[in-house]
């Protein structure tokens, strides 16, 4: 049996005896802090407060939403005005394609020799 396998270096046992102690002192915080009665802070109270005003924003939000649903949308005067503008804009369009579907056909050689 080789003794290099049994003697372990110097910073090996330091390591070991580091990760030990680090664990042995993490138990025993997790042990000390199961203990500890969290009281309220100016902090939390601010926090709260922020936490209820947005959510009383989000239900209002979501109130109007719902009863915006029921709002039945009649006719009116400027919806009246646009309807005609755009069917006026339409028929331009349609009169100017038109127009070039006839200038397309024009021929001139008649029109020269009369």
């Amino acid at each position: 049996m080789s003794t290099h396998l049994l003697f372990r270096p110097p910073y090996l046992v330091v390591l070991s005896t580091c990760r030990k102690n680090e664990k042995a002192t993490r138990t025993a915080t997790r042990q000390n802090l199961k203990d500890v009665n969290i009281t309220e802070t100016v902090e939390t109270n601010a926090r709260a407060d922020q936490f209820g005003r947005e959510k009383a924003e989000k239900a209002a939000r979501t109130e109007t939403r719902k009863n915006l649903k029921d709002v039945l949308i009649t006719d009116t005067v400027e919806s009246g005005v646009r309807k005609e503008q755009h069917n006026r804009e339409k028929e331009w369009t349609q009169t100017g394609r038109q127009q070039k579907q006839n200038n397309t056909n024009f021929d001139m050689a008649p029109a020269l020799f009369n």
